[in-house]
């Protein structure tokens, strides 16, 4: 029992010896670190795409090695504050490269070759680039959106090098679904700001898009006048009934909005002998705020009854030439 102890013992012992003979030592490691540019100047911008992350070899001892690569507080930083326009090339050195909080870990220049980045400075500008909106809602059953949703800010300020904003088109919302929708709301959605160009700042991450929805309601509206419209005696020709009831189905507010006299219903006489009929569906003009839509708010409209008669009377001084011969 006390051999196995002192064998114990002893290999901790040479693990221990080990262990700080290699502390003392100083090893290399190559990593990926960051790239990353500052003190630009505010009217510049970096039109190009350089690297987000370069290889570095450091060096340093073994357990500053492991806690910087696990810590990732490396970098290589650099300076722009003497930047002009157009292309260079910059080699990064010793003083690019940047570890807080481990000063015993330093940078290593590569025996063959050197590090260098291709980097393009133009004029920084601002530009609005217009919002696509790439999502789709859907109404609940029973419900309707009455309007198309409406992203409350249509275009998006950036900032950037002039010639990386002027390929731009537009900037898209991602592509959601949201279904089942029963009340009005404003979402955020956000934008594909990752696909803008290196360098580009957006002003915003996500669009607001405004939603109205609302129930759908039916409504009648009785003792509507019909209209007999176009070239015709007055005296002897005239519709029946001369009235009717419209009823009208959409969106609960844009029903309680209309008045009677909001609704028309007429009949162009010509229709009766064009389509030789003696009875016809009258045409429906519905007047609806400028900025209601139609087409969405309005799920349908009936006329009862819904065929109107054409009605003529005979005229008396025809019948006596009919008497007469004449």
């Amino acid at each position: 029992m006390g051999n196995i102890i002192l064998k114990i013992t002893a290999l901790i012992c040479a693990m221990a010896l080990w262990f700080y003979v290699i502390s003392l030592k100083d090893f290399q490691l190559t990593m990926e670190v960051p790239l990353t540019f500052v003190k630009l100047p505010e009217a510049l911008a970096i039109a190009s795409k350089p690297p987000s992350t370069v290889s570095v070899t450091v060096e340093g001892k073994p357990l500053d090695l492991i806690r910087l690569q696990s810590q990732k507080q490396s970098a290589m930083v650099v300076d722009m504050h003497n930047a002009e326009l157009g292309s260079k090339r910059i080699h990064l050195d010793a003083k690019n490269f940047t570890a807080p909080n481990f000063s015993s870990v330093h940078y290593i220049e590569p025996d063959n070759q050197y590090l260098f980045i291709d980097v393009a400075v133009d004029t920084r500008i601002e530009r609005s680039i217009p919002i696509k909106n790439n999502v789709t809602f859907s109404a609940a059953p029973g419900y309707a959106l009455v309007q198309p949703p409406k992203l409350i800010k249509e275009e998006l300020m950036v900032s950037g090098a002039r010639n990386a904003l002027t390929r731009i088109i537009d900037i898209p919302t991602d592509s959601l679904f949201f279904d089942s929708i029963k009340v009005s709301k404003t979402y955020s959605v956000p934008l594909e700001t990752e696909q803008l160009p290196p360098f580009v700042t957006p002003s915003d991450s996500v669009a607001k898009i405004v939603v109205d929805v609302q129930k759908i309601k039916s409504k009648a509206f009785n003792s509507i006048p019909i209209q007999l419209i176009g070239f015709y005696d007055r005296a002897l020709n005239s519709l029946s009934p001369q009235q009717a009831t419209v009823e009208i189905t959409g969106g609960e507010k844009v029903i309680e909005s209309i008045k009677s006299n909001d609704i028309e219903l007429f009949i162009e006489y010509n229709r009766f002998a064009i389509e030789d009929a003696d009875s016809l569906a009258p045409t429906i003009k519905l007047t609806l705020p400028p900025d209601v839509d139609r087409n969405m708010s309005i799920k349908a409209v009936l006329v009862k009854p819904d065929k109107i008669k054409l009605i003529k009377q005979h005229n008396e001084d025809e019948d006596k030439d009919e008497e007469y011969g004449i």
